[in-house]
């Protein structure tokens, strides 16, 4: 079967889900970094022939990926991520109940692989915390934007021994609120595992499915907006 056929065979067996949040105006963002605004450039309403937008954003907007470089001085670029890096198998713990700002530990993980099979390498490993259904826009915020748990730096540096691709969270950050070690972006990123944070409809989806992300190639960038899908057989 040539490459045509095995992707129109994709089409046609596969269901898709998309796991990114709307990138719009009043949206969450990072606090020390700069907010999702829209601008009009043109618009047919005003007599132009087509419509365009100026758009201002942090690399860091939405569903994102954190390139190495985002915590790792002189690592890869977001632009330095080959292309099949965000593609695979990826691995969905259930981690609801993890209290506010509490540590995801080794040990949930290790129960998680006993229940269900084991994590491989070069697996996406997402943490589900429910924390996607708290997103909202301006004040309705508030909720998404508090108190989210994390994993702890023992549960990254066990993941980075499993040599997974990336590892994600429906919340804000990968590590919890209020936290200021950054332990587990500096074990990920500090050892070539990506981070992909604000992931959306984690609960829609079962314990292993497959997946593509696609960041925009920003040069030099230390992450991007990234476009993540989920595959289901029909």
């Amino acid at each position: 079967m040539n490459s045509l056929q095995c992707m129109k065979t994709l089409m046609e067996t596969s269901t898709f889900i998309d796991m990114t949040h709307p990138i719009e105006e009043g949206m969450p963002y990072w606090q020390t970094q700069e907010a999702f605004t829209a601008e009009i450039g043109e618009h047919q309403s005003k007599g132009d022939p087509d419509y365009w937008r100026k758009v201002s954003m942090s690399e860091h907007t939405g569903t994102h990926i954190d390139a190495l470089s985002h915590f790792i001085e002189g690592s890869k670029n977001v632009d330095e991520i080959p292309v099949e890096r965000i593609m695979g198998r990826a691995v969905n713990i259930d981690v609801t109940d993890t209290p506010a700002c509490g540590l995801v530990s080794v040990q949930k993980i290790r129960d998680f692989e006993e229940a269900h099979g084991l994590i491989l390498e070069g697996d996406l490993v997402f943490f589900r915390f429910g924390w996607d259904v708290k997103w909202g826009i301006g004040e309705d915020a508030a909720d998404f934007l508090k108190d989210w748990p994390g994993i702890s730096g023992e549960a990254a540096a066990y993941l980075v021994e499993k040599k997974v691709h990336a590892v994600g969270t429906d919340a804000l950050a990968i590590d919890p609120f209020a936290d200021t070690a950054s332990a587990a972006h500096l074990e990920l990123l500090g050892n070539g595992v990506n981070i992909i944070e604000n992931i959306d409809k984690l609960g829609e989806l079962p314990a292993f499915f497959a997946v593509i992300g696609l960041p925009c190639r920003f040069k030099g960038g230390s992450g991007s907006p990234i476009r993540l899908i989920a595959m289901l057989d029909r």
